[in-house]
């Protein structure tokens, strides 16, 4: 990897398999501590461009979130980030905190994960032409868990969201409606599928849709009133990131627009 100093910003070149997004990874300072990512930028003539924040698991990091999941391929008009977590946040399977993560609960560590994200989207949007109405935010995990997160806090900011293997539960118990994917396997040994299909069932209560309609083994999906999508992905899998639910989240994420309530 070529490694270059930019002030107290380093960046290194990185590639995933695609030849058409610059990724490079990057840090900015919030609340004090240097946090760090993978921005996965399309061609300057796909601008302006879709965003998408993406969050590992527990333990987990940018570089495997990026190779695990390919976002930034399946989807290459868009401007993709993969976000580090820190450690710092006990947890029942890390009793210490030890590994990288993200705030399980509204509050945790004075919200320093909020405030990443804020900040990420900041800078995205003084450096480079994206589409503010067509922000995204995904999820596996711990990821996913604090994505409920977002949604509960920071609505205004996405247009969708996507969940992979986590638990959101009452965190989105009264949310503003945003087209929602949930994808979540049947034999989860690290997050039961009772435990996530909460999620569903909170989702569901939100957005009026009865949760017998989006609880089916396979790709379910139903709309509100309103006109808002949730949609599932209940597989036959482990805690895992199924290679087709990629194509999937991108299918899902496509034509949505943040519509203000």
């Amino acid at each position: 990897m070529k490694k270059i100093i930019c002030g107290l910003v380093v960046v290194l070149a990185v590639c995933f398999g695609n030849a058409h997004a610059a990724c490079a990874r990057k840090a900015l300072s919030v609340y004090g501590l240097e946090r760090t990512g993978i921005v996965c930028a399309p061609p300057s003539g796909a601008m302006p461009a879709p965003a998408v924040l993406a969050f590992h698991g527990r333990g987990g990091s940018a570089e495997e979130m990026a190779a695990g999941t390919r976002l930034h391929v399946a989807w290459p008009e868009a401007l993709v980030v993969y976000l580090d977590g820190l450690p710092g946040n006990p947890a029942p399977y890390d009793p210490e905190g030890l590994k990288r993560g993200w705030q399980i609960n509204i509050g945790d560590m004075n919200d320093r994960d909020v405030g990443l994200t804020d900040a990420a989207l900041d800078a995205l949007g003084r450096h480079y032409n994206i589409d503010r109405q067509r922000v995204f935010a995904v999820g596996h995990s711990n990821g996913a868990r604090f994505v409920g997160i977002l949604w509960a806090l920071r609505s205004d900011r996405f247009a969708a969201v996507a969940f992979s293997a986590g638990q959101a539960d009452k965190l989105i118990k009264g949310v503003a409606p945003r087209p929602a994917f949930m994808g979540m396997g049947l034999h989860d040994d690290m997050i039961p599928f009772d435990w996530q299909r909460q999620s569903i069932k909170y989702a569901a209560a939100r957005f009026g849709i009865a949760p017998s309609e989006v609880e089916r083994p396979g790709i379910n999906s139903a709309k509100s009133q309103d006109g808002i999508e949730l949609m599932t992905f209940i597989h036959r899998g482990g805690h895992i990131w199924p290679a087709e639910q990629t194509r999937l989240i991108v299918e899902f994420f496509r034509g949505k627009m943040l519509k203000q309530n």
